[in-house]
């Protein structure tokens, strides 16, 4: 049984570029906005630090010290430019990867792969919207965040982080595989 996203095969080539660099386009002004909102918020510790820190303690002492700044609420805000970011993200790679999938030639093994990889661009996207919710779990009160939530928002992270660099190394690899298949027919 043959993985198909039908979009990849009916979808205009100019279509799916124009998706891949409006989502390119549009994850790089929201990562310029919600970094400043990051930086604004003073979290302590650059944010990949925290998501992955899998510590209730060092979560809990990071939440409070904005909170006793008076940023925390900058913060949440944060939580939420991140959405959008996220949506980005996804069009951004799921176009690509599709872009990816049509560079195999038709009918053959390498663009069935490559279709099928297209689902990998919505996981790390996925990912981090399960690890936004941990975090509005854990922020309403910073001072006794459950070990468990601190547990799973930072694994939600890791495979958020994990999914993206899936998309990244796999992108160049697909293209040199495309190329050489393209070649070789």
């Amino acid at each position: 049984m043959e993985f198909e996203f039908g979009f990849i095969q009916r979808a205009k080539l100019p279509v799916l570029i124009g998706a891949t660099v409006a989502g390119f386009a549009a994850q790089r002004v929201s990562q310029a906005i919600l970094d400043g909102f990051y930086a604004r918020s003073g979290y302590p510790v650059p944010y990949y630090v925290g998501q992955l820190s899998f510590s209730a303690d060092r979560l809990s002492g990071w939440y409070t010290q904005m909170r006793q700044a008076g940023t925390l609420g900058i913060y949440w805000q944060t939580q939420f430019v991140d959405f959008a970011f996220i949506a980005a993200t996804a069009l951004a790679f799921m176009a690509a990867l599709a872009l990816v999938a049509r560079a195999f030639p038709a009918g053959t093994r390498g663009r069935r792969v490559a279709t099928a990889m297209v689902a990998l661009g919505a996981f790390g996207p996925l990912c981090d919207v399960v690890e936004n919710l941990f975090s509005f779990a854990m922020l309403p009160d910073p001072g006794s965040i459950n070990p468990v939530v601190a547990v799973l928002y930072s694994t939600a992270a890791a495979l958020k982080f994990a999914g993206f660099i899936a998309v990244y190394l796999w992108i160049p690899a697909a293209l040199v595989a495309a190329a050489i298949s393209r070649r070789r027919r």
